[in-house]
């Protein structure tokens, strides 16, 4: 068992070498069985009602993007997500999020310089496949694992994002139903350790 242990660190020291020498953007795109191709996507309709989830507290997680054995789509995230709530999406329309919170630096508190996030829909019964919003960046560090990601500068920052969804048969869509919207976290590959944030919101707006 230890030299298991030994090895998964190996493994995350490896991958934190590694991000530091690509940065966030890469030119590197996934493979077909893991994501669609990267095409224009358009969302549009007037809004029919909001749903808004908040946690005004602080949070943190030890969880870092290195490891893909977390949650989210590629496990790439800590298994608790930090909201969640559920929605009913009708063929035809769409949803958009917006979610917004503040994350702690790595100067104050010790973290991981980046704050990674997801924002994830999931078909209801729970244990279907998670599927990433329109708007996350699908290879950071030149490794699959969408997300989009935040720095704070010295002791927190506001963070800020938008993502949408279209419902229907077209590619990219997902198929009408009841969906779970999960927020998932971790911190970034690059220098180790986790992540600490406070006043989490997620509002979503549906569409017709």
């Amino acid at each position: 068992m230890k030299h298991r242990i030994s090895f998964v660190i190996l493994l995350a020291v490896i991958a934190s070498v590694q991000a530091q020498a690509k940065g966030f953007l890469s030119r590197e795109q996934p493979s077909a069985a893991q994501a669609a191709p990267i095409t224009l996507r358009t969302c549009e309709g007037p809004i029919t009602r909001v749903v808004d989830t908040g946690y005004e507290g602080v949070k943190t997680t030890s969880f870092n993007w290195s490891s893909t054995a977390g949650g989210g789509e590629s496990g790439r995230f800590d298994k608790t997500p930090v909201l969640s709530t559920t929605v009913k999406l009708d063929a035809g329309t769409c949803i958009d999020a917006h979610f917004s919170a503040l994350v702690g630096s790595k100067q104050t508190y010790g973290t991981a310089a980046i704050t990674m996030f997801q924002v994830t829909l999931s078909p209801l019964p729970a244990g279907a496949p998670h599927h990433p919003m329109v708007a996350h960046y699908r290879m950071p560090y030149g490794s699959y694992g969408p997300a989009v990601a935040f720095e704070a500068e010295r002791d927190v920052d506001m963070f800020a994002a938008n993502f949408f969804q279209r419902v229907g048969t077209a590619p990219g869509d997902i198929p009408p139903g009841a969906y779970r919207v999960d927020v998932w976290w971790s911190g970034g590959p690059v220098g180790g350790g986790g992540a600490i944030g406070a006043a989490f919101v997620l509002k979503l707006y549906l569409r017709q």
